[in-house]
């Protein structure tokens, strides 16, 4: 097998993985749990696994103030909140149609970046922010009295706060290697989810005890092995290519809601989807 099948393939196995992290959580919410609770023991089970991988592989982990610093802030601020967001749009919406929502990144990486770059915006982009509008229009057209607009809210603020997380985050990674960044990312989401829960309701164990194998399933994963596999994968095949393969990740939560969750979309919000990801499609091809 060459290196560029391998790297297909551990993409597509990453989005895979990433997919079940909205199934898992409603499953978890019908057990009892709370966005606090999961988010932390999710951070903090991944934290210890990543820097057990480290340690076992003999990753240099040493970090100057500064770097350490920068992925404090992306933890904290960017992946914190963007999860945070995330997992509230659930308590509100389907994991598929917040999917949906979330995907709409990497157009927004790409306006986030027009004007940051100040660089003339290209037809593509134009096209697929039309292309995105329109799906999305497409999905709240066929949804309206059957989706709460909060959990829409929520995973555009999720979207909002990845693409800036993104953008934030493109030339600090290219220094650092992946699992690395990886592994004090999830620390610093630990962090900040410990301050923003002790600041907002708390933690509770006061779950159904088969909750935590949704619990740990999040955790390991959709978190650990979702991750790993996806930069492993980048490695083989660079970051173009993986973020196209990723928008495999809406699909499969789409076809899993239907199988686990009996959450089937209409017809029209199954076309207003496949606009938002063919407009993804067009950024992440530029």
């Amino acid at each position: 097998m060459n290196n560029y099948l391998k790297g297909v393939l551990l993409v597509l196995a990453s989005a895979f993985a990433f997919s079940f992290l909205p199934i898992f959580v409603v499953f978890a919410y019908d057990g009892g749990a709370d966005a606090n609770t999961l988010l932390l023991i999710r951070f903090s089970l991944a934290t210890v696994v990543f820097f057990s991988y480290l340690k076992l592989k003999r990753y240099n982990i040493k970090l100057d103030r500064s770097t350490l610093f920068k992925f404090f802030l992306l933890g904290v601020f960017g992946y914190t909140l963007q999860s945070r967001f995330f997992f509230m749009a659930l308590k509100y919406i389907t994991p598929a149609i917040a999917s949906m929502f979330l995907y709409t990144y990497p157009v927004l990486v790409s306006i986030i970046t027009y004007f940051v770059d100040k660089e003339k915006p290209s037809l593509r982009l134009a096209a697929s922010i039309v292309i995105s509008s329109l799906g999305l229009v497409l999905v709240m057209g066929a949804s309206m009295g059957s989706v709460d607009i909060r959990g829409v809210g929520f995973a555009l603020l999720a979207s909002l706060v990845y693409s800036l997380y993104i953008v934030a985050s493109n030339k600090l990674i290219k220094r650092v290697p992946a699992v690395t960044a990886s592994a004090y990312i999830v620390l610093f989401s630990a962090f900040g989810t410990f301050i923003i829960g002790s600041l907002s309701g708390g933690y509770s164990l006061d779950f159904e005890p088969y909750t935590w194998i949704w619990i740990i399933g999040i955790a390991l994963v959709c978190s650990v092995i979702a991750m790993i596999t996806f930069f492993k994968g980048m490695e083989y095949i660079g970051p173009t290519k993986t973020s196209i393969i990723s928008l495999t990740e809406a699909v499969y939560t789409v076809v899993l809601s239907a199988i686990m969750l009996q959450q089937f979309l209409t017809v029209w919000q199954l076309i207003g989807g496949a606009g938002v990801l063919f407009g993804a499609y067009l950024v992440a091809r530029a």
